[in-house]
């Protein structure tokens, strides 16, 4: 990673859910940075603890999960101590989010300028006339054409691209320091999909913010990301600059990712698989979690758990056997 001033900051994250046969814990001492500046992917098969992740960070968890944290400070602050009050008064401002499914964030009995003026006043004493300009000027930046218009639609009255563009608006309103986007453009086709990831990044540099990018598409981390964080069943198993990592993925999971996505000039080759599920949060596997869907599995594999390795600067890996199977680090 470059030299950057560190923006968010997580040590030993832990997060626990309350069932009614005891706690289960869905993260395990996860730690890591991003800097200023960064786009960072979070990447892993649904059930891997992105989202629940990235909920800790915003405080948005659900009431039957327990949070248990070092530290998350973000520009310094120190969010674990916070009050609920303390953490809404920050969101939308300093830390903002865009989730999935659009539909599922927007209030459908409100139309696309009341919200987005609503998250404008919210955090400015500005009357309602300059928030409307604001809120037209975001809608062009995130090239919707005819914003006023737009403003007095119903969200059920945009397509999903829209729709999604009209969260990205909603979130960068404030000129937050941290955005996170939870598989922001799964919903999308293709075409829209490219569209959106680009304008994040224009985004992202204009209003100088960092994202976390939360997705388990490969293809989009190799397009936008500087550094890749890889989670298998609550833990981090592997961590670095993208292209560091896509030339030479050391984890056995992040090898069968990789494997198992289509790449451009070899469309009729037979895609890889990893074999079996991601493990039950109740029933985790002794030893390394991945050791039930690994190939080169070994007996000391299933007994003990692997630290998470430094490789090299900014490079880890959780194996006991990496440089075995993915060689010694070139560079």
């Amino acid at each position: 990673m470059e030299n950057r001033e560190t923006l968010l900051k997580i040590e030993n994250l832990n997060v626990y859910f309350k069932t009614e046969n005891g706690r289960i814990q869905a993260v395990k001492d996860v730690s890591f940075e991003i800097g200023k500046g960064e786009l960072v992917a979070l990447v892993g098969e649904s059930g891997c603890g992105k989202s629940i992740t990235s909920l800790s960070i915003m405080g948005l968890t659900p009431r039957n999960c327990q949070v248990e944290a070092g530290s998350i400070s973000l520009g310094g602050q120190e969010l674990t101590a916070m009050s609920p009050d303390e953490l809404r008064k920050l969101r939308g401002k300093d830390m903002a989010m865009i989730f999935q499914e659009p539909l599922t964030s927007l209030n459908p009995l409100f139309t696309i300028g009341y919200q987005l003026t609503e998250t404008i006043r919210i955090h400015n004493q500005i009357g309602k006339k300059e928030a409307k300009e604001r809120a037209i000027d975001l809608l062009k930046k995130v090239e919707i054409p005819r914003p006023e218009s737009i403003l007095k639609e119903y969200p059920n009255a945009l397509s999903g691209g829209m729709r999604q563009r009209v969260m990205i608006a909603i979130a960068m309103a404030n000129n937050p320091t941290l955005l996170i986007a939870d598989e922001p453009t799964t919903a999308l086709d293709v075409t829209i999909q490219a569209q959106i990831l680009r304008l994040m990044r224009q985004l992202m540099k204009e209003y100088s913010a960092s994202i976390l990018f939360i997705t388990h598409d490969l293809g989009v981390v190799a397009e936008i990301a500087d550094r890749v964080i890889v989670m298998y069943a609550g833990q981090i198993v592997e961590q670095g600059e993208v292209f560091s990592l896509f030339r030479q993925p050391l984890h056995p999971y992040t090898q069968g990712l990789m494997s198992s996505t289509i790449k451009i000039n070899q469309s009729d080759e037979i895609l890889g698989t990893i074999n079996g599920v991601v493990p039950n949060l109740s029933s985790m596997p002794e030893g390394c979690r991945f050791h039930p869907r690994c190939p080169y599995a070994r007996e000391d594999c299933r007994k003990n758990m692997p630290e998470l390795n430094t490789v090299t600067e900014n490079r880890y890996v959780r194996c006991l056997h990496w440089n075995e199977l993915g060689g010694e680090q070139n560079g």
